[in-house]
C-alpha cells in the first residue's frame, strides 16, 4: 500500500513539473526567436552594406535570455567583422546582458578577372562580380561597386583573387610636385593663383599647396584638378 501511494505521488509530481516546465520552455523559445529577429535587424540595419545579408545564430540556450526585458537596447561589441563570432550587448535600464552570436553572411564581391600589376587603373574588363557566402573572405573585401572601377591597385593581384579596400586607392587627380591652380572663394568673389602641390590627392581630398609667394595653404581637389579654398 505504501509503495502504491509512493508511485501515485511520483506520477503526480511529474505531471506538476511538466505543467510548470512546458510553459516556461515555450516562453523562453518565443523570447529566443524574437531576440534573434531583433539582432538580425541590427546586423542588416542602417549603415551596413547594400546587397549583403547577415544572419545571427544565438550561442546561448534559450533559457539564458528569459530574464531580458521586452525591448532591450541592442548594440554590437567588438570589431566590424563580416562573419564569425561576435557579441551583442542588450541593455535593460542600467543592466547589461552580453549575448554571444555567430554571424553568417551572403552577398556579392569583386575579384580580379586576370593577373593585374600594382599601379593598374581598374576598368570594367579587369573585374568580375561573384556572389555567395562571405565566410572565408577578408573582412575588407569590396562588396560595393563604388570604388572598384576607376580605382588604382596598390599591389599586384592574381586572377580570381578577391579585391579588398587595402589593395585599392582612388586615382590621384593631383600629384605631389604638380603646378596647380588655386581658387579662393569669398563672399561674392573668387581669386585665382598658382602654386605647387605638396601632396597627392583624389577628387575632394585635402591637399597642401605652396603658393609662389611662399605661403602654405590647404584646400580640396576639384574634378578639373584645381584646388578650392573657402575664405
Amino acid at each position: 500500500m505504501r509503495k502504491s501511494m509512493k508511485n501515485v505521488f511520483s506520477r503526480w509530481r511529474e505531471k506538476l513539473l511538466l505543467l510548470f516546465f512546458i510553459p516556461f520552455t515555450a516562453s523562453a523559445q518565443v523570447n529566443h526567436t524574437a531576440l534573434t529577429k531583433k539582432i538580425n535587424a541590427l546586423l542588416n540595419g542602417k549603415g551596413h552594406e547594400v546587397g549583403v545579408v547577415r544572419r545571427a545564430t544565438l550561442l546561448n540556450a534559450a533559457e539564458k535570455h528569459a530574464a531580458l526585458c521586452d525591448e532591450p537596447h541592442l548594440t554590437l561589441s567588438g570589431s566590424q567583422r563580416l562573419t564569425g563570432n561576435r557579441t551583442v550587448v542588450a541593455q535593460c535600464g542600467d543592466k547589461k546582458h552580453f549575448i554571444p552570436i555567430r554571424v553568417e553572411a551572403e552577398g556579392r564581391w569583386w575579384t580580379a578577372a586576370r593577373d593585374l600589376k600594382a599601379g593598374s587603373l581598374l576598368i570594367a574588363q579587369d573585374i568580375v562580380q561573384r556572389s555567395g557566402s562571405l565566410a572565408n573572405l577578408p573582412d575588407d573585401v569590396m562588396t560595393q561597386p563604388d570604388g572598384v572601377e576607376g580605382a588604382v591597385l596598390t599591389r599586384a593581384v592574381r586572377a580570381g583573387q578577391p579585391l579588398t579596400q587595402s589593395q585599392l586607392r582612388k586615382r590621384w587627380r593631383v600629384s605631389r610636385g604638380d603646378e596647380v591652380e588655386v581658387i579662393a572663394y569669398g563672399s561674392g568673389f573668387h581669386i585665382y593663383a598658382k602654386g605647387k602641390a605638396l601632396d597627392n590627392g583624389a577628387v575632394e581630398d585635402a591637399v597642401r599647396v605652396r603658393m609662389k609667394t611662399g605661403q602654405l595653404v590647404s584646400g580640396s581637389v576639384n574634378h578639373d584638378g584645381s584646388v578650392r579654398i573657402n575664405l
